[in-house]
Formats: C-alpha cells, structure tokens, sequence
C-alpha cells in the first residue's frame, strides 16, 4: 500500500536523471532517500532531449520520456518505487526552448527547415522570417568563402561534413550541385560567427542549438506541457520547477496558465533575484529555486572583519582597486556589442525611426540594474537604467527618451523583447564573466549575488528569513544547484579566508614571490 505523499516538499533530493543515471537507477534509491528524511525526488528535465545529452535541457520531444534516461517504463519505475515510501516527484521543466543542434532528431525543428513558414510548426519558433528572404540561417559553416563547397547531397538530405538537412519538395535535380541546392532551401547555412550579427530566430542565451518557443500561444503551451499535465493529473508529480522563465515573452501569463491547468501543483520558478529585488506578487507560484536565500546564507558566515585585508590584497594584487560596477557595465556591454548582438540588432529593428537606436539599446541593456523587469511592474529598474545610460552617454539621451515610452508598454513588441533580451546580458556580462575577473572573494561571485556586499550580520539574516517567510513561505532553500558556480562546501570553505585574511595574504605574497 502506498503511503499519502505531501504536495509541498520539505525537503526535497537532486537527482541528475542520464543515460548513466537513469529513472530505473533512481527507483532503487528511494528507501535510501525515505531514510535521509528526504520528502521528495527532484529530476532534471525528462523528456526526450538530444541523443547524448548530459543535461537534458535541450528537449527534442515533448510526448516521451527520453529514453535514453530510462524511458515509459523507466518513470513508471519510479513513479511506483516513490508511491511506495510515501516520497513525491518534483520535475524540471524547460518551456523557453527546444534543441536543435540536430535537426534531424527534432521533429519540429526538420519540419519547418523543410518546408519553411509553411510548416505547422512554424509559428511555435521566434523566427524574423523578413530579415532573411524567409529563410532560417543556420550559423554552421566553417569561415572562408569555399565552405559551401563541402556540402554534399546523400539519401535526401543536405550533408555538411556530419550536420544533416532536409530538403524542400522538388529542390533537388541530378544537374544542380549541392551549392546550388542549398540555395533554394528554406533556411541558409552561414558562417558559425554570423551568430553573433544576423541571427534571424530567438535562441537561449548566446547558444544558437537552444531554439526558443513561443509558449504564450495556446496551442504551443498545450502540446509542449501535455504530457507533464498528465503526470500532474495521475498524481505522479507534486511539483514543478521552471527553467528559465525569463525568457518567455509573459512569464506571469505563462505561470497563470500552467497554475490554472495544474491546480494546487507546488511550482517554483528559476528566478534570479538581484539582492533587494522580489517575485511580482501576481505570479502564483511558492517562490523561486532559492539562489537569493544561497547567497544570504552565505553571508552570514562572511566575517566582514576580513573586507578590507582582502581588498587591500586584492588591490595590491590587480595593480589598483577595482570598480566592480564599471568592470560590469563594461563586460556587459561588451557582450551586447558582441556575442548578443543579433539579439540587439533585432530590437533596433524595431525602432527603424531611431538611427541611434543599436547604441542606445546596448547602453540600456549595459545599464540595467536586475536581469528584466515585467512592466508596469519593475518599471522603476527601467528608469534607472534609462537615468544611468543618459548619465554615461549624454550623447544617447534623446535617443533614449524616445525609446523610454514604448520600452513601458506591456503590450509593445520592443518592451516584450527588451525584456526577453536584458536577462541574458546580465547572465553573460556578470556570472559568466566579471565573477571570473574579480576574485577578492570568490565565494561571494554566485549566482543572483553581489560581490560588492561583503557578508550580512546576524540581525540581517533574521530579517531577510523573515520577508522570505512572509513573501514566500514554501519556496525553495537551497546551497548548490547544477548551475552554481561552486557548492556549499567550497563556498564555506572560501569563506573562511576572511578570518584568517592576514595570514592569507601571507601566503598568497608568498607564491608569487
């Protein structure tokens, strides 16, 4: 008989689901899990993804489990192994987008390579079919001018050394040659670099294989949820965790949609909160996965005694202090100047009245304090970001004052964008590069942190549980997830340099004598 299994977790068990760790794996662990305490197992994503896929946040199906991963038969296992200990199942899941770095294995993704805006699936994908002669470019060429010489056709499809292509009905005739071929293809093969100019489909981040979704279409969010809906409704699932919410065009009208076909599931969201900053009240979700209460945490076992030895340290040696807000805005208009430039270049698009539009937008983008606001609300880290731009470039003021009205509208598609867009500036300028050029303490360079605020007292700590326990009483507390930059253990140790800073600085001096 199996025992009554708890909707909200307690404490929940990260379980990396692979081909090397599968659901059948998993199963056998669940009286181990029972013992610990554990109220719930808590996968990464399940459907199908990519074949080889260690992480399987590059879904290629939405109406199977991956079978890689241990199939149908693999969730049954343990669906029944955790019904029997009373443990409940909390599951990753990735709306925003979908792999493609091989379209043969995606479906929806060949279907609308073959046959272009045509496809029944076009519309599930963000493509500006305008930019391009309808066509999808697909940077995977090698550079030079002759690397369409490599192409070859065999068995129906266009060949690229291993990457495989549909072909359009009637492109192909035994007088053309490959290049030829290629050209009458509803998508382009470019050089790998154009992704960071022209670029004509949404993607995650900066990885053009990470295709995004348009899950704010009904028909896109019910096809790509059915099956997670169906767990939800047998009772196999208590609770979901959404990867990536940022990143949809209305994440509060996607997280409606999904509370209201999934009643009572206990749902958080990745949300990176910046130090200050909270959920909008209007989602219905427990709370977020838990980098903001990781980083307070943190601090509270930060002796601040130890900031300035290490700053000094860290002064002595950087050649002179560091500005962390400039290194950041710098790093992060570097990446809107650079590897997201086809995602700037796309907003300015929108604005084809503002000839300064590309630099302004960059600057704002640079400029904004939190990874995105959901107008109206968190308008007010868009003005801050539009006074900090116009400070920084008076040059762009106007420019930005023209752009402020339609950057506030809910419903514009420059605002909706924009905001899709800002995240992934402040993912790829700050985490992904400043917290790896500023190392005065490098436990404090975390996800959703800020390495400025050097630890937080005992009164803090206790102030901040108390608004998490009256903002959000069930979301998520956690030390280490699989995107941390390091684990608690690491961090605790790192931590403990700033008691010792003296003797540190010794024998930091010291190696590099």
């Amino acid at each position: 008989m199996s025992a009554p299994r708890e909707r909200a977790p307690r404490s929940t068990y990260r379980l990396q689901i692979t081909a090397d760790f599968t659901l059948h794996d998993a199963a056998g662990l669940a009286d181990y899990l029972q013992t610990l305490g554990v109220t719930h197992a808590y996968t990464s994503p399940l459907l199908a993804a990519t074949p080889g896929s260690g992480h399987g946040y590059d879904t290629i199906a939405f109406d199977h489990v991956d079978p890689e991963r241990g199939g149908e038969e693999g969730f049954a296992a343990l669906d029944a192994a955790l019904r029997g200990q009373g443990l409940g199942l909390v599951v990753d899941i990735v709306p925003n987008h979908t792999g493609v770095a091989s379209p043969e294995v995606n479906p929806w993704w060949w279907d609308v390579l073959r046959h272009g805006r045509a496809s029944e699936h076009a519309a599930a994908f963000d493509v500006e079919w305008d930019l391009a002669a309808d066509r999808i470019r697909l940077p995977v060429l090698a550079a030079g001018t002759g690397a369409l010489d490599d192409l070859s056709v065999q068995f129906g499809e266009l060949r690229y050394f291993d990457h495989r292509f549909p072909l359009a009905a009637g492109s192909d005739d035994a007088d053309s040659t490959p290049a030829q071929v290629h050209d009458r293809q509803h998508y382009e093969l470019v050089d790998w670099r154009r992704a960071d100019t022209d670029l004509n489909y949404r993607r995650f981040f900066a990885i053009s294989d990470l295709a995004a979704l348009r899950v704010e279409l009904p028909e896109v969010f019910d096809t790509t949820h059915a099956l997670i809906l169906k767990w939800v409704r047998d009772g196999s699932v208590q609770g979901l965790r959404i990867d990536h919410p940022d990143g949809l065009a209305d994440p509060g009208g996607y997280l409606q949609r999904l509370a209201q076909a999934a009643p009572g599931v206990w749902i958080v969201v990745e949300k990176i909160l910046q130090p200050g900053e909270s959920l909008p009240p209007s989602w219905p979700v427990a709370g977020t996965t838990g980098y903001d209460a990781l980083n307070e945490v943190l601090g509270v076992f930060l002796d601040p005694r130890g900031e300035g030895p290490l700053t000094d340290l860290d002064t002595e040696l950087a050649g002179g202090q560091v500005d962390f807000p400039a290194m950041e805005h710098q790093l992060k208009r570097g990446v809107a100047d650079g590897i997201l430039n086809s995602e700037v270049r796309r907003l300015a698009r929108l604005v084809p009245d503002l000839p300064q539009a590309p630099d302004a937008l960059a600057e704002l983008l640079a400029s904004f304090p939190v990874y995105r606001s959901y107008v109206p609300f968190g308008a007010e880290h868009l003005q801050r970001a539009h006074d900090a731009a116009a400070a920084h470039r008076p040059d762009l003021a106007a420019t930005l004052t023209a752009m402020h009205g339609r950057l506030s509208d809910p419903t514009g598609e420059l605002a909706i964008r924009f905001q899709q867009t800002s995240g992934m500036v402040m993912a790829k300028g700050v985490e992904d590069t400043a917290f790896y050029q500023w190392a005065r303490m490098v436990a404090l360079n975390e996800v959703g942190g800020d390495p400025t605020r050097f630890g937080v007292s005992v009164g803090q700590f206790h102030a901040l549980c108390g608004a998490r326990l009256a903002e959000a009483p069930l979301g998520m507390t956690t030390l280490s997830t699989h995107d941390t930059k390091r684990s608690e253990d690491v961090r605790a140790r790192l931590a403990v340099l700033a008691e010792i800073p003296e003797a540190w600085a010794g024998v930091v001096r010291q190696w590099n004598a």
